[in-house]
């Protein structure tokens, strides 16, 4: 059994990656086709706007997903559970859905979607560093950090709090302009900052101070 554990943790994090980097290749392929069958994101107006920023979520939603994985797998060592290996797929599942409720008409649904797409995330991270943080290999990194607590998740519970509002709202009032862009712009946002906070991890576990 001690034999199987060190072998799932020495093979599993190149079998992840390769699972996670055919989804997002899958999650790129069906994005790139519904810009090329989508006429309306060609026809100035509110609906492109919308179209091109919801996109744009999709995109960088997609990079994040591959930047925390292949930060958590090359930065840490961690005991790897079998739903390690099937989560990809539900985050798979959300992205798809992301980027086909992409139309010309904005669903709220879409903004739930990428909410719970949030939580999911976030989740994975924090069971795989909790894992992490046991192993004395990752002793030099978490020597440096305090256990998680609830306050360390506020600015994920208020993100996914504001999409939900966002959903509600658009919803209540039928809203077809301002306010789906006003959401899908804070997503935008959002997902820019959190990958120059990975960038930051990135930079931390590698030991740089200056570069990229």
């Amino acid at each position: 059994m001690h034999k199987f554990r060190e072998r799932a943790q020495t093979h599993f994090p190149s079998v992840l990656l390769t699972l996670i980097s055919i989804i997002q290749a899958l999650a790129l392929e069906l994005m790139w086709s519904k810009i090329v069958e989508s006429d309306f994101l060609w026809v100035w107006g509110y609906s492109a706007i919308i179209g091109w920023g919801m996109i744009g979520v999709s995109f960088l939603g997609i990079l994040q997903i591959w930047i925390m994985y292949s930060t958590m797998v090359m930065g840490f060592v961690w005991q790897p559970l079998l739903r390690d290996s099937i989560i990809p797929f539900v985050i798979g599942i959300q992205e798809f859905m992301l980027i086909t409720l992409i139309g010309e008409q904005f669903t709220a649904l879409w903004l739930y979607v990428l909410g719970f797409l949030f939580v999911v995330a976030n989740w994975v991270s924090y069971n795989s560093l909790r894992r992490a943080r046991l192993n004395p290999e990752n002793e030099a990194f978490f020597s440096k950090l305090e256990s998680a607590t609830l306050k360390d998740f506020s600015a994920a519970i208020a993100i996914v709090c504001s999409l939900t509002v966002f959903g509600i709202l658009i919803d209540f009032t039928g809203n077809q302009s301002w306010l789906p862009l006003a959401g899908v712009v804070f997503a935008n946002i959002v997902l820019l900052l959190q990958i120059v906070a990975s960038r930051r991890l990135w930079r931390n576990l590698m030991g740089l101070e200056s570069g990229a």
